[in-house]
C-alpha cells in the first residue's frame, strides 16, 4: 500500500483494532457515511465542534468532532494491502480508500 507514514500509522492502528472487533470499522478517524472523506469540521465559539460532510446535494450535519473521532459505523467491507495485512471499514471509509490506495484492494463483505 502506497501511502505517506502518518496515514499508515493510522492503518496500522487500524488493523489492531480489527481483532478487538471485527464487526465494527476499524478506522480511528470519521468521514461522512455515505460520502467519505468529504468532512470538515471546526470549533463552535461557545464550545464544542460541528462536522459537516461537503456533498453539495446532501448535507449531512453532526454537533461533534466526527472527523477526529474514531469511526463507530459498522463493518462491511475488507481492505487488502498487497503485503497480506487486511482490516475492516465501514462504507464511507471503503470510498475514502478506493481514492487513497494504490497498492491494494477494497473488497466487499468481511474476512472469513
Amino acid at each position: 500500500m502506497s501511502i505517506d507514514s502518518t496515514t499508515a500509522a493510522f492503518y496500522a492502528q487500524a488493523l489492531q483494532s480489527t481483532v478487538g472487533d471485527p464487526s465494527r470499522c476499524t478506522v480511528p478517524w470519521g468521514v461522512c457515511p455515505e460520502h467519505g472523506g468529504t468532512l470538515k469540521s471546526r470549533a463552535r465559539g461557545t464550545g464544542g465542534f460541528d462536522s459537516w460532510c461537503t456533498d453539495p446535494i446532501r448535507f449531512n450535519v453532526w454537533p461533534y468532532d466526527r472527523l477526529d473521532a474514531a469511526c463507530t459505523e459498522p463493518a462491511t467491507h475488507t481492505v487488502q494491502a498487497d503485503d497480506g495485512d487486511r482490516y475492516v471499514v465501514c462504507n464511507g471509509h471503503a470510498l475514502a480508500a478506493r481514492t487513497q490506495i494504490t497498492d491494494g484492494q477494497v473488497l466487499p463483505g468481511l474476512p472469513a
